[in-house]
C-alpha cells in the first residue's frame, strides 16, 4: 500500500495544477503571450542563399520556396538553393505599377517578380530568365477569337504597364491604349461605353477578356477571381466587381478623406473560401507620418471591414486561413486570430538559433502549405519556425461566457489530468532511457554479432553524407539490398533504413549533450537533409524537440 501513495500523490498535485491551468488558461490574455523558447532556424549565404536581404517569397506548386532577395530569385528545394540572378537589362518596364516588390506564379510554370517600374519573369522549369516576355503573351490569346470586340484588335499595339496574375494562374495585362483607339470609337459610336476614360484596359492574356477601366476608379493595384467575378482593387479604396467583362458592382472600403490617407500600396490575398484580406499603406498629410490599414472584404456580402490600423508601414500579409493571418511590419510581425479576437499579437524580439535576437529587420512573413513560418529578414536572411512550435496559441470564448455547465467543466478537467499523469510518466520513463543512451550503446556494441559491429561502423563512417542510404551501405558490405534487408531485419528487427536513422538519431543525441554545436550544425553533421526533417525525428524517437535535450 506504501508504495502507491506517491502516486496517490502525484496524482491530487496534477489535479489541482490542472484546475490552476484551466483556470488561468481562460483568461483571452494568455492568447496574447508570446512564447520566448520560440525556436528559430536561420538558413542565410552561409546555407546557400545569394544574399541575406530578403524582398519578399512565396512556395510554388512544386513547394520549392521562391525567395527574392536584392540579387535575384533563390529557388530553395528543402536542402539546397537554384540561384536565378536578375540583372536590370532583363527587365521590361511597367510604368504604372510603383509598389514593392510582388511575386506571382502563372499556370504556364513561370514566375513573375514585379518590382517597381518593372518586371521580370523566370522560367521555373528551366531554372532561367525569360527575356522579353510580353512578346509571348501579347499576340497568341487573339489567334482563338473568332469575332474579336472592336476594343480588342488595337490592344494587340497597346503598352503594357502593369501585370497581375490571378489565383487560377492567369495572365492579366494592363494597356495603355494607343491614340487611333479613339478614332475608331468615333467610327463606332456603339462601342463608347466600353471605352475607359482613362485610356486604360486590362486584358485576360488567356482568353482576350477586355476590361476598360476608368479614370475616376483610381490606379489599379491589384486584380483576382473566384470563378464567378474579376475584382479590381484600385488606390481610391474601391473593389469593382466584373461579370462575363461587365460591371457588376463597386465598393469602398472607407470614405473619400481616408482613402487620400492609403494611396500609396496594396496587396490583396484570397483564401481558399474566397474571401479577401488587404493591407493599405499611405502618409496621413495631417499627422505627418506614415499609415497603414488591415481589410476584409466579403464578396458574398459585398461589404468592407476594417480590422486594424496603425502608424507604421505594414510590408506583407499571408493568410494561412480565414481564421490567421501573419503581417510583418518595420516593428517585427502580427499574428491576428479572429477566433480570439482583432487584436493582434506582436512579435519584436526574436530569439536565433547563434544566441543573438532580432529585434528589427523583419521584411516579409510567410506560411507554408505545412504550417512552417518563414521571415525574411533585410540583414539574416532567412528564419524558419518548424510547426511543431505552434505559434498560434488560440483560445475561445471564457467559460463564464459560454454554456458549459460544471459539470461539463469538471469532466474536461480530469481527462485533462489524466492525460497529462501519463504524458508525465511517460516522460519520466523516456529521461531514463536518454540518460542510460550512452551505457546502452556501448553494451549493444560489445553484444552485438560481428556483422552488426560492421554496419554500424560503416554508417557512422559515412555520418555527415545525406545520400548514404541502404543502396550504398549494400554495395559496402558486397550484398543485393534484399540480402541486407533479410540479414538485417533477423539480427534487429528493424528495416535497414530504420537502422540508419537511429544510428545517426543516437549520434546526434550525444552531441546535444556535449552542448557544443547548434542543432543546425548537429543535423548537418548526422546526416539529415534539413533541420525541420531532423527535428521530426528526433521528436518521434525521443518524444521532445532537439532543443529540449539536455
Amino acid at each position: 500500500m506504501t508504495g502507491k501513495k506517491p502516486h496517490i500523490i502525484s496524482f491530487m498535485i496534477l489535479l489541482s495544477i490542472v484546475f490552476l491551468c484551466f483556470l488561468c488558461g481562460t483568461s483571452p490574455a494568455c492568447a496574447q503571450k508570446v512564447e520566448k523558447n520560440d525556436y528559430f532556424y536561420v538558413l542565410n549565404s552561409k546555407q546557400g542563399l545569394s544574399d541575406n536581404h530578403v524582398l519578399q517569397m512565396m512556395q510554388l506548386a512544386d513547394n520549392r520556396l521562391a525567395v527574392r532577395t536584392r540579387k535575384g530569385v533563390n529557388l530553395y528545394d528543402g536542402k539546397h538553393f537554384l540561384f536565378v540572378p536578375l540583372p536590370s537589362e532583363k527587365a521590361q518596364k511597367l510604368a504604372r505599377y510603383s509598389g514593392q516588390t510582388h511575386l506571382y506564379a502563372d499556370a504556364q510554370n513561370r514566375l513573375w517578380v514585379k518590382d517597381y517600374r518593372e518586371v521580370f519573369c523566370i522560367d521555373l522549369k528551366k531554372g532561367r530568365i525569360l527575356e522579353h516576355p510580353f512578346d509571348n503573351v501579347q499576340e497568341h490569346p487573339f489567334d482563338n477569337v473568332q469575332e474579336p470586340h472592336l476594343d480588342a484588335l488595337p490592344l494587340r499595339d497597346g503598352i503594357i504597364v502593369d501585370l497581375f496574375v490571378d489565383c487560377k494562374g492567369d495572365v492579366w495585362t494592363v494597356k495603355e491604349l494607343p491614340k487611333h483607339q479613339g478614332q475608331e470609337e468615333k467610327k463606332h459610336p456603339a462601342h463608347h461605353e466600353q471605352k475607359g476614360e482613362d485610356g486604360f484596359a486590362v486584358v485576360n492574356t488567356s482568353d482576350g477578356t477586355t476590361i476598360p477601366l476608368q479614370s475616376s476608379w483610381g490606379c489599379l493595384q491589384d486584380l483576382d477571381t473566384d470563378g464567378k467575378h474579376v475584382y479590381a482593387f484600385f488606390d481610391s479604396g474601391r473593389v469593382v466587381a466584373f461579370r462575363n467583362g461587365k460591371l457588376a458592382y463597386m465598393v469602398s472600403a472607407y470614405s473619400p478623406s481616408e482613402a487620400r490617407c492609403y494611396r500609396g500600396t496594396s496587396l490583396t490575398t484570397q483564401t481558399p473560401s474566397g474571401q479577401f484580406y488587404q493591407i493599405r499603406t499611405g502618409y496621413d498629410e495631417r499627422k505627418k507620418h506614415d499609415v497603414s490599414v488591415f481589410l476584409h472584404f466579403d464578396p458574398e456580402t459585398r461589404k468592407y471591414a476594417k480590422i486594424f490600423a496603425c502608424d507604421y508601414i505594414l510590408h506583407t500579409l499571408n493568410m494561412s486561413s480565414d481564421n490567421q493571418a501573419l503581417i510583418s511590419s518595420q516593428r517585427g510581425y502580427l499574428m491576428f486570430d479572429f477566433k480570439v479576437g482583432n487584436a493582434p499579437r506582436e512579435v519584436r524580439e526574436l530569439a536565433l538559433p547563434d544566441g543573438k535576437s532580432l529585434t528589427t529587420g523583419i521584411n516579409t512573413v510567410y506560411r507554408d502549405r505545412e504550417g512552417a513560418i518563414w521571415l525574411g529578414t533585410y540583414n539574416d536572411g532567412l528564419i524558419y519556425v518548424s510547426p511543431m512550435l505552434g505559434l498560434f496559441f488560440t483560445i475561445d470564448k471564457p467559460w463564464w461566457q459560454s454554456g458549459w455547465v460544471n459539470a461539463l467543466i469538471l469532466v474536461v478537467a480530469v481527462l485533462l489530468m489524466a492525460g497529462i499523469f501519463f504524458l508525465l510518466r511517460n516522460r519520466r520513463t523516456k529521461k531514463v532511457v536518454k540518460n542510460n543512451d550512452v551505457i546502452q550503446l556501448e553494451d549493444m556494441n560489445r553484444q552485438e554479432p560481428e556483422f552488426i559491429t560492421k554496419v554500424r561502423s560503416l554508417i557512422e563512417q559515412h555520418l555527415s553524407d545525406t545520400n548514404y542510404g541502404v543502396e550504398q551501405l549494400a554495395h559496402d558490405l558486397c550484398m543485393e539490398r534484399t540480402g541486407l534487408y533479410k540479414k538485417l531485419t533477423s539480427l534487429t528487427e528493424t528495416t535497414p533504413v530504420a537502422f540508419i536513422r537511429n544510428i545517426r538519431l543516437q549520434r546526434a543525441a550525444s552531441w546535444l549533450r556535449e552542448g557544443e554545436l547548434t542543432v543546425n550544425e548537429i543535423a548537418e553533421k548526422a546526416g539529415f537533409s534539413s533541420p525541420s526533417y531532423f527535428t521530426k525525428c528526433f521528436k518521434k524517437e525521443f518524444g521532445m524537440l532537439p532543443s529540449e535535450y539536455k
